[in-house]
């Protein structure tokens, strides 16, 4: 079976490449390729060859398409409990947490869809290079819950945060430049260029120093509620999943099929109750 990670260093340039490798499914995240990756973080972070992690999506289309959501089929009860959804969470945010807590710096190279699980993986990287064909956002949300990993509150301001998360709306990338989501915008064909520039800013910087400051900057972060967030927002999202939009969106899924539940949705006309 193929991995669904791809690494390769760079050694003249001490970079480790880490390539979410399931352009099939747009790079989706599911319980293996998240396995995986943390794995592969770890491997990089311990290898003296390498000062810089660059985190990029095989293929055109996508860095991410966030979690891989389709339905495993009918079940007694399509709406899983609270207990499995938090056992599930644990499991699904841990690429985040681990490039959060790497010592090395991490480049996100995005280029393409970079939506929900993610788009929170590229927040959570010290640096966001982006191609102009990129979008951001969290579509995901209207099937109910909030971000398991809450991030975005955490690198733009609040009324920002609450423009893509109160409408689940995908912005392009010279709009997720002013929100403050990446630190800029090329085109297509200079990604690889901008990347290696700012990698040869950041190894002037002695490692020791670069592994301190990192920790520091995110410990602002911190301080002002992130990981708490972090560790909360789970529960958030798995309470959120047990409304009846969210009970309404698993039966449809069940039932009707994925489709269905993705037209079920975006429905505007939803009102404040699940359709009969």
């Amino acid at each position: 079976m193929p991995t669904a990670i791809d690494y390769t260093i760079e050694t003249d340039r001490a970079i480790a490449f880490v390539t979410l490798d399931r352009p099939d499914a747009l790079n989706a995240l599911n319980d293996r390729l998240i396995e995986e990756f943390c794995e592969t973080i770890e491997r990089a972070e311990s290898d003296d060859d390498v000062r810089v992690i660059v985190v990029q999506g095989q293929g055109d289309d996508a860095f991410s398409a966030g979690y891989d959501i389709n339905p495993e089929g009918e079940t007694e009860d399509p709406v899983p409990s609270v207990e499995d959804l938090l056992d599930r969470f644990d499991a699904s945010t841990a690429h985040v947490h681990a490039v959060w807590d790497c010592d090395k710096p991490v480049i996100a190279a995005v280029d393409g869809y970079c939506l929900a699980g993610g788009s929170d993986l590229a927040m959570a990287c010290d640096i966001v290079i982006a191609t102009d064909d990129s979008s951001f956002g969290y579509p995901g949300l209207r099937m109910a819950g909030v971000p398991p990993t809450l991030i975005y509150p955490f690198v733009m301001n609040l009324h920002e945060a609450k423009e893509l998360l109160l409408s689940g709306k995908i912005v392009d990338a010279e709009r997720a430049d002013e929100l403050g989501m990446v630190n800029r915008v090329v085109a297509k064909s200079e990604l690889m260029d901008a990347v290696f520039a700012e990698v040869e800013e950041l190894r002037k910087m002695p490692g020791n120093n670069v592994r301190i400051l990192k920790h520091v900057l995110n410990g602002t972060a911190e301080m002002k509620g992130a990981s708490p967030m972090f560790k909360y927002s789970e529960l958030f999202d798995a309470l959120g999943h047990h409304t009846e939009y969210g009970k309404e969106y698993y039966r449809i899924a069940a039932t009707e099929g994925f489709d269905a539940a993705l037209e079920y949705m975006n429905d505007i006309d939803k009102g404040m109750t699940p359709s009969e």
